[in-house]
């Protein structure tokens, strides 16, 4: 009878062991945890960028490296602030190549080659012309157009 007090005490010690410690090591569930998905709204930005067409050299500027400026990138001489997508377009982010130029050529080929990143459509097959199409109908869905390119050198008409 003793045998069996000894291993209905040690069950229950071992139970309140694994509580104790499930309450201090696992995280309940649905609880967020600092630093988990902050909520992008919560992120501070730059003033939104004014409408208004821009010129190859100043849209340069609008590269993601200055975190005071928005981010911008042009496809189809269609200028975007794609700022709210920093993660991806800012400095340091995969698709930072895009920003500052008309990307038109890399996004329709779906490439980062240095040689790409350009306006240069003009030898597009139609697989890279509706490749580029949904890349700027997604940049539509998702981001503010500020304007056009005055002085871009987007030779497409699709």
């Amino acid at each position: 009878m003793r045998s069996i007090s000894a291993s209905w005490t040690s069950i229950a010690i071992t139970i309140a062991c694994i509580y104790v410690l499930r309450l201090f090591l696992i995280p309940k569930r649905g609880a967020v945890t600092r630093g988990d998905d902050e909520d992008e709204d919560d992120e501070t930005f730059p003033e939104p960028m004014p409408k208004g067409d821009l010129t190859t050299a100043a849209l340069r500027a609008y590269d993601g490296s200055d975190p005071a400026k928005p981010i911008l990138l042009a496809a189809k001489g269609i200028v975007f602030d794609v700022t709210r997508g920093r993660d991806f377009y800012g400095k340091g982010g995969p698709y930072n190549a895009f920003t500052g130029i008309d990307c038109s050529r890399a996004l329709g080929k779906v490439s980062l080659e240095k040689e790409n990143l350009c306006a240069d459509v003009g030898d597009f097959a139609a697989s890279e012309r509706d490749a580029l199409n949904q890349w700027v109908g997604k940049f539509e869905d998702k981001y503010p157009v500020v304007g056009k390119l005055t002085d871009g050198k987007y030779n497409g008409k699709f």
